[in-house]
């Protein structure tokens, strides 16, 4: 199967270098595999640190860059590594120092192929060489599988104590299972294989080795448990469920053939699953790197910083939208720290208890600014209603920009929500409803007009004032940056006045017109969007780019 690198950010990446010239990806294929030797697994590293790592260059610090965890870049470094060495055509026989392939690795430290393969998960770097046949094989450098030696001896010195298994062993482990299978204890392969290990002090997957090898030869019979293997996606979602409507341990081992142990595990390989299927951004503050950020955050009580939570109609205050706001946004922080913790293969409950509990006050807290912001969107619906249009309809549309306006909001520049969000709903209808239509006065007046007083809000911005904002931006581009700055903004945010409802470019798109690559209009964007965060208010800021 072809390796490919799997962070999205990190793929696009090493797709520009591979325009590099020859000698440059000599120098970026050393200085990956140095920066591969110091990776810590978890912390996370931001993007332009990991640039300037390997290619040298030091771009200008982003507030916003991507931050990469420590594992998922250990993994993709590992592939990009033997991507490029396998353009470069190494020779094996022209290298400094000798060039070790699995086998003869395998062959030098008494273990198997499959262990050497292990520790290449381990970290043990990896390049792909040309040998003697002709032949591209995976190669080690002798300087490299030293510092492996070094940085992780006692794994090597376990792996090496464990001998080969004599036949009179194999004999005596087929016996011990047949014996065992006769008293009809163990329903799984699963459960023999592990009282076969316990008795016998050989490794799990070594005695699997043997049954399976045993199960393949013809003319032998035997009555041993089969193995089911490996579950499959869809029985595991399925198990997934089950669990999930109280369906008790116990009925699931017998449905499923597996273990308890097994059981327990496939849940929660599933709920980690589902927790990573879930998109959490968050707007990042100092105050989360704080040392008591906990205490000073999430000490006093939801009930406490919005006490009238359960009456209708309530608006929230400067102070509670900041302190719920700030509590959002942190329990985000807290999240995507922990989930990025996960072990996949092995994901731990406690973790993943600790995160769906983080979740749940995200949803409490999220719920609450929603509820208590509905009347603006019913407010600026009421003023937009249109002949042929409904006010269901409209309400519906805004509350989709509600909730994305909540994601989007950064409370740390002191403005308030209701503001910011009902520029965000107005900004929705702008874009939905044709500029020749006829206005609230003239059509559905009457239905806005039978609200109650407090779903009414004057002085909200309409379509009529997000169209006269979107010219004044445009203005403001013109004046305050250059062509091809002008360009791209006004192609990412669709804001071309020659066709209003313009449908926004990419940046890989933006980046083929001018002949740039993504990463390079991205940067540009940025000091673009810097320059224009100076000339425009908050509200005209967000309207551009909410």
């Amino acid at each position: 199967m072809k390796m490919r690198v799997s962070h999205p950010v990190l793929r696009a990446f090493f797709e520009q270098l591979r325009f590099a010239p020859t000698p440059q990806k000599k120098k970026q294929l050393k200085a990956s595999e140095q920066l591969l030797m110091v990776l810590d697994t978890e912390r996370q590293y931001p993007y332009d640190f990991i640039v300037y790592r390997i290619t040298g260059y030091r771009s200008p610090v982003q507030q916003d860059q991507p931050l990469i965890s420590g594992r998922d870049l250990l993994l993709d470094l590992r592939v990009w590594i033997a991507q490029l060495s396998a353009e470069l055509r190494l020779d094996a026989s022209e290298q400094d120092e000798a060039i070790f392939t699995v086998q003869q690795l395998a062959e030098r430290f008494s273990v198997s192929t499959k262990t050497i393969r292990r520790w290449q998960k381990r970290g043990l770097t990896g390049k792909i060489y040309i040998f003697e046949n002709g032949r591209k094989r995976m190669g080690f450098s002798e300087s490299t599988v030293d510092l492996f030696v070094r940085d992780h001896s006692d794994l090597v010195d376990k792996a090496s104590q464990f001998s080969l298994v004599a036949p009179q062993q194999k004999q005596q482990i087929l016996k011990l299972a047949r014996e065992l299978t006769s008293k009809k204890k163990y329903r799984t392969q699963n459960e023999l294989i592990l009282e076969i290990t316990r008795q016998v002090g050989r490794a799990r997957h070594t005695v699997r080795a043997i049954l399976t090898e045993s199960e393949k030869q013809e003319n032998q019979p035997h009555d041993l448990p089969h193995s089911r293997g490996k579950i499959s996606s869809k029985d595991a979602a399925h198990l997934f469920r089950l669990s999930r409507q109280n369906v008790s341990v116990k009925t699931l081992m017998e449905t499923f053939g597996r273990s308890r142990s097994s059981i327990y595990r496939i849940i929660n390989q599933q709920r980690a699953k589902e927790l990573f299927s879930r998109k959490i951004e968050f707007v990042p503050s100092d105050d989360f790197l704080s040392p008591d950020a906990e205490e000073a955050i999430l000490s006093v009580p939801l009930e406490q910083i919005f006490p009238d939570k359960d009456k209708e109609h309530v608006l929230l205050n400067r102070q509670q939208e900041t302190e719920l706001f700030r509590r959002y946004n942190y329990l985000k922080f807290r999240t995507f720290q922990e989930r990025d913790k996960i072990q996949r293969g092995r994901p731990r409950s406690d973790r993943l208890n600790r995160i769906e509990s983080l979740l749940e006050q995200i949803d409490a807290v999220n719920k609450i600014i929603i509820e208590t912001n509905m009347p603006l969107v019913v407010s600026i619906a009421g003023k937009h209603l249109t002949a042929g249009s409904q006010m269901s309809e409209l309400v519906s549309e805004g509350s989709v920009a509600l909730m994305a306006a909540v994601e989007k909001f950064d409370y740390t520049r002191g403005y308030r929500f209701s503001t910011y969000a009902s520029w965000a709903i107005a900004k929705a209808f702008a874009r939905l409803i044709p500029a020749e239509a006829k206005r609230p006065d003239r059509a559905g007046g009457a239905d806005f007009a039978n609200l109650p007083a407090d779903l009414r809000f004057e002085q909200l911005p309409d379509v009529a004032a997000v169209e006269q904002a979107q010219r004044g931006l445009q203005a403001i581009i013109k004046n305050n940056l250059d062509a091809r700055e002008q360009y791209i903004i006004l192609n990412h945010y669709a804001l071309d006045p020659a066709v209003i409802k313009k449908k926004p470019k990419t940046l890989k798109q933006i980046g083929d017109d001018l002949d740039l690559s993504k990463e390079r209009i991205r940067q540009i964007e940025l000091q673009a969007l810097q320059k224009l965060r100076q000339s425009l208010s908050p509200e005209q800021f967000d309207l551009l780019t909410g």
